[in-house]
C-alpha cells in the first residue's frame, strides 16, 4: 500500500476484491476520511460462482458494521458490465491477482486481450488525472505468449505494461515486494499455496511458496 502511494483521505475503487483480504487492510485505514469503493460481482449475478461470491462478501462486510460500514459496493461483472463509476472521480484503482482473469481464449481458442483493454480504459475513465492504478498480478516467465500464460493464472510482466500504457497510462513504478524467486513461473498459480491444487507431488509445490508477483503502479498523466 506504501509503495501504491495510498493516503487516507483518497477515493479508492478496489476491483474484484474476492475474500476480501485486502478490504480487511483497506476499509479500517479510510474509514475516517477516504472513501472505499468496492467493484464486486452483484448477489444478483447469473454466474453461480460469481453469485456465491457475492453473497459470502455481502456477509463478510455485514459481520462488523463498525469496520465496513462505510465500503460501498457497485456492481462489476465480467464480461458484461465493467463501468467502474464516473470519469475523473476516483484518487486510486486497485486490483489484485486478477489481471489474468481478464484474458479470455475466443471461439478459435486463441487468447484475446480485448477484456483487458476495457479495463484498463474504465480504470483509465475513473481516474482523476495523476490518479494511480495499482496492480499486483501473477508473473509468467517473460518469454511465455501471454495466450499460454493466461491459462496458467499469469501474464508476462511486459505483456501487461504493454496493454496498460496502449489504454493511456504511464508505468511510474514496478516493485519486488511481491517477487518469489523460487517460482519458474512456468506452472499454474494454483499449484502452490495458498491453494495447494498440484495433482501430486504437493511438498514440492509447497517449498517453492506462493507464486512470483509483479507489482506495478502506474499514473494516469496530468495532461
Amino acid at each position: 500500500m506504501e509503495f501504491f502511494g495510498i493516503r487516507p483521505d483518497m477515493r479508492v475503487i478496489e476491483v474484484l476484491p474476492g475474500g476480501g483480504w485486502y478490504t480487511e487492510m483497506l476499509a479500517p485505514f479510510l474509514h475516517e476520511h477516504g472513501k472505499l469503493i468496492e467493484a464486486t460481482p452483484p448477489r444478483s449475478s447469473q454466474s453461480p460462482f460469481a453469485r456465491g461470491m457475492a453473497i459470502r462478501y455481502a456477509e463478510k462486510l455485514a459481520a462488523k458494521p463498525a469496520v465496513y460500514g462505510h465500503v460501498t459496493r457497485e456492481p462489476f461483472e465480467l464480461p458484461a458490465y465493467m463501468p467502474l463509476g464516473a470519469p475523473d472521480s476516483a484518487d486510486m484503482v486497485l486490483t489484485f491477482r486478477n489481471m489474468h482473469d481478464l484474458i479470455f481464449a475466443n471461439v478459435h481458442g486463441a487468447a484475446t486481450d480485448a477484456l483487458l483493454q476495457r479495463f484498463l480504459r474504465s480504470a483509465y475513465q475513473v481516474l482523476k488525472p495523476g490518479g494511480v492504478l495499482g496492480i499486483v498480478a501473477h508473473r509468467a516467465a517473460a518469454d511465455m505468449p501471454a495466450a499460454k500464460s493466461f491459462r496458467l493464472g499469469r501474464l508476462p510482466q511486459a505483456f501487461l505494461v504493454h496493454e496498460a500504457e496502449q489504454a493511456g497510462f504511464r508505468l511510474a513504478a514496478a516493485s519486488e515486494v511481491n517477487a518469489n524467486p523460487k517460482d519458474p513461473r512456468t506452472m499454474p498459480v494454483w499449484y502452490l499455496p495458498p491453494s495447494n491444487h498440484a495433482p501430486n507431488d504437493r511438498a514440492k509445490y509447497e517449498a517453492i511458496g506462493e507464486a512470483d508477483n509483479m507489482t506495478l503502479r502506474f499514473v494516469k498523466p496530468a495532461q
